[in-house]
């Protein structure tokens, strides 16, 4: 049995803080989210019944990561979407992320996000996010002016 990473929080983010907006979102504690293998991100899968209400539920979060200036690591098929938060710089879980993994799940029950039966989830999606990832890692690190 492997064990269960711990959160690695952003330099600008406090661990007790952190911590504490972080446990009710946890799978452990009754929340949905888990966190990623190095710890430095919070992940799951939303499912719904059509792919209508799917791209509806991806366009709010859209919409929401443009005002707060903070995207996913995301990928869609049909009626599921995967969804990973993490910090790229700094590196690990900031408040944005934490903040957003929330958005989410309000959102998610908004759109009438369907209930998956434990273990039926799986990875979906996870893949192709962390192909995407690693070929664009630095999306969050502010470009450099050239000039």
């Amino acid at each position: 049995m492997s064990s269960q990473p711990s959160p690695t929080f952003s330099s600008n983010y406090s661990p007790e803080q952190g911590t504490k907006d972080l446990s009710p979102l946890l799978k452990a504690n009754g929340g949905k989210w888990v966190l990623t293998e190095s710890g430095k991100g919070v992940e799951r899968s939303f499912k719904f019944k059509t792919f209508k209400k799917t791209w509806e539920f991806m366009n709010i979060v859209a919409a929401e990561c443009a005002v707060k200036k903070h995207h996913p690591e995301w990928s869609n098929v049909y009626n599921t979407t995967f969804i990973r938060w993490t910090t790229h710089s700094p590196p690990g879980l900031s408040e944005k992320d934490v903040l957003m993994a929330r958005f989410c799940d309000e959102k998610a029950g908004e759109c009438g996000e369907l209930e998956v039966e434990e273990g039926k989830e799986g990875d979906m999606g996870s893949g192709l996010a962390d192909r995407v990832a690693a070929e664009g890692a630095d999306c969050c690190v502010p470009k450099k002016k050239s000039g």
